[in-house]
């Protein structure tokens, strides 16, 4: 009996530390920067707004997960300790339009009301279009 007590005791400890290391693989993991990604599509932010605002579904096929190149005007920049945020209007759009996330504090200086162009993963749609893990072109 104290055999299986010590079997099942070592089991749950090496189970235990397995996913302590993948916990904290996944927690360290870089995520590859998209510099020298091609984009898939290259669009303007209204226009990239208008088609999810017109069918989300069908924009989520054509864009969720692809690499965007947006140009647009930007109304919001947001940085953080360690990270930025910057939203690009689009027309159609109650407030903001495409929100662009970027892994690093931007250090040059984007001012509101200037257009840029930026590339970034699509991530879907809430009140604005989502793209993360952004590049600053121009």
């Amino acid at each position: 009996m104290k055999s299986i007590t010590k079997y099942t005791l070592f089991g749950l400890l090496a189970l235990a530390l397995v996913g302590g290391g993948l916990g904290y693989y996944m927690f360290n993991k870089k995520v590859p920067t998209l510099e020298k990604t091609n984009p898939d599509f290259v669009i303007s932010a209204d226009d990239l707004f208008n088609e999810f605002e017109n069918d989300e579904s069908k924009a989520l096929k054509k864009f969720e997960n692809k690499i965007i190149e947006v140009t647009g005007k930007v109304i919001s920049v947001k940085n953080n300790k360690f990270d930025s945020n910057i939203i690009l209007v689009a027309e159609m759009a109650m407030i903001g339009g495409v929100n662009c996330s970027f892994k690093y504090k931007q250090e040059n200086e984007v001012k509101k009301g200037s257009m840029v162009t930026i590339k970034g993963q699509c991530q879907g749609f809430l009140m604005d279009v989502v793209l993360n893990n952004c590049q600053l072109i121009k």
